[in-house]
């Protein structure tokens, strides 16, 4: 790992990293194609679990955060599917330690940090 590795930060999840990148035989194909799905999928889904918000919507909040946790899940950025987990608890039971709306914003930060983490992991096997 480098120095300034995302996976020692933890960004990333190291060992769901190495099983990207054991299933393309040490390539970069398969985790450089699921690192671009998730990352033009999740502006979408941020804007639709900002609308269940809006729109009082429990149970649209619930399916939205569970979809975002299993693409974050997939894509191993734990702390992307942390918040996730907190918002479909919220939607589904109306329990949690913190209101939607601050859900959400925590939700878009850990996001731009995992991107950049994606992102930044890529780049460091390509050189």
């Amino acid at each position: 790992m480098l120095q300034n590795d995302p996976t020692m930060e933890g960004l990333l999840d190291p060992g769901t990293m190495k099983q990207l990148l054991d299933l393309d035989d040490g390539g970069l194909g398969l985790i450089k194609e699921m690192a671009q799905l998730f990352i033009d999928d999740m502006p979408p889904r941020m804007a639709a679990l900002e609308a269940a918000i809006k729109a009082g919507n429990p149970v649209e909040l619930g399916d939205v955060a569970h979809a975002v946790k299993g693409a974050a899940s997939t894509m191993g950025v734990p702390k992307v599917r942390a918040v996730a987990l907190a918002m479909e608890t919220l939607g589904r039971t109306g329990k949690g330690d913190e209101s939607a709306e601050v859900l959400l914003g925590r939700l878009r930060a850990e996001y731009d940090q995992a991107e950049k983490a994606l992102l930044a992991f890529i780049a460091s096997r390509e050189a």
